[in-house]
C-alpha cells in the first residue's frame, strides 16, 4: 500500500494516466504545454521561481485543509519546520482555513448519521 494510502488520501479527481504516472509526469505534461504555448521562444526569465510559486501555494493550501488548519500537523506532513510554513503563507498570502467548532462538527456528524439511517 502507498504512504498516499496509507495517510488516507485520495486520488480521485485525477486523470487514470495521472494515478498511474504520478505528480512528475503530470508536471511534466503541464510544463511541456507552457514552453509550447511561447511557439519556440523562451518564457520569461525567472521560470523555476515562478514553477515553485504556482505549486507550493497550492501544496501550503492543501495540506492545511487536510490537517484542519492545524500548522504544527500540515509543516509535518509538508517536511517543514512551523516557522517556515507560517513564513511561506505570510509571503503568499495564505490565510488559515475557517476551522470548524467541535459543536458543529458534531452537529455535522450527526446530520451526516440521520442521513445514512434513512437510506
Amino acid at each position: 500500500m502507498s504512504d498516499d494510502r496509507k495517510n488516507g488520501a485520495s486520488m480521485t479527481g485525477l486523470h487514470d494516466s495521472e494515478k498511474r504516472a504520478g505528480l512528475a509526469a503530470s508536471v511534466e505534461r503541464h510544463l511541456s504545454a507552457y514552453f509550447a504555448a511561447h511557439e519556440g521562444a523562451l518564457p520569461a526569465s525567472g521560470l523555476y521561481d515562478r514553477v515553485l510559486h504556482e505549486v507550493e501555494t497550492p501544496l501550503i493550501v492543501l495540506a492545511l485543509e487536510a490537517c484542519g488548519g492545524n500548522q504544527i500537523r500540515a509543516a509535518a506532513l509538508l517536511g517543514l519546520n512551523r516557522n517556515t510554513l507560517r513564513k511561506k503563507m505570510t509571503e503568499r498570502g495564505i490565510a488559515l482555513p475557517r476551522s470548524r467548532s467541535p459543536r458543529r462538527q458534531r452537529e455535522e456528524g450527526e446530520q451526516r448519521a440521520q442521513a445514512k439511517d434513512k437510506r
